[in-house]
């Protein structure tokens, strides 16, 4: 054990790694990937600044494409054109896909802690109507 030499890059042994057994056990962890969509979203939703008769606005680069889309579309460009009235028309049969908000009147608890479904079983017996399962 004399000879065992300690110093830079030479560790006294009982403080080396045990063969077999990893020094990092856990490992690095892996890395969350981005969805592609996620990147796509982010990006034509990002603010710009852009003028617009000698003026500075901002506003998305979604909203900028539309914008030259119904530009060229004015000036005579067919395929602007159809494009503009093919995302017309998509939008008005999907709407919006936003958030969807839900909005309850009249609800009172009739006890502390009760819950939509108690609620409406409750009204429904009340009214002499099938609750519902």
């Amino acid at each position: 054990m004399a000879d065992d030499k300690i110093g830079y890059g030479s560790p006294p042994k009982r403080s080396q790694f045990k063969p077999g057994l990893s020094g990092n056990p856990k490992g690095r962890p892996k890395r969350n990937p981005t969805a592609v969509s996620e990147v796509i979203k982010n990006t034509l939703s990002a603010p710009i600044q852009y003028r617009e008769q000698g003026r500075t606005k901002t506003a998305t680069r979604t909203e900028i494409g539309l914008k030259k889309l119904v530009e060229n579309a004015v000036k005579g460009d067919l395929t602007a054109a159809t494009t503009l009235l093919q995302y017309r028309e998509e939008a008005s049969r999907y709407g919006d896909v936003g958030i969807e908000t839900i909005e309850i009147n009249n609800w009172w608890e009739d006890y502390p802690g009760q819950t939509a479904e108690q609620k409406s079983r409750e009204s429904a017996i009340s009214n002499q109507v099938d609750p519902p399962e």
